[in-house]
């Protein structure tokens, strides 16, 4: 009976925890792969949605800058 109840505290105090914590981490490396696929296919779709900016010269967009010494 002693050693059944030594056996049963190593299962429940070291063993299972462990499956828990490996069985937690995946879970959460899964859920985090799940996230950079959807924003690498946000970002492949904004990038091939984007439309051409007009060819005309707007005032004031560039400065130019020349280098003081």
């Amino acid at each position: 009976m002693f050693v059944i109840g030594i056996i049963f505290r190593v299962l429940f105090r070291f063993i299972l925890p462990i499956f828990h914590v490996t069985s937690t981490a995946s879970n959460r490396m899964r859920q985090m792969q799940d996230q950079m696929k959807e924003m690498e296919q946000k970002m492949n779709n904004s990038v091939n949605n984007n439309t051409p900016r007009p060819a005309g010269k707007k005032e004031g967009d560039y400065i130019d800058y020349e280098d003081v010494r």
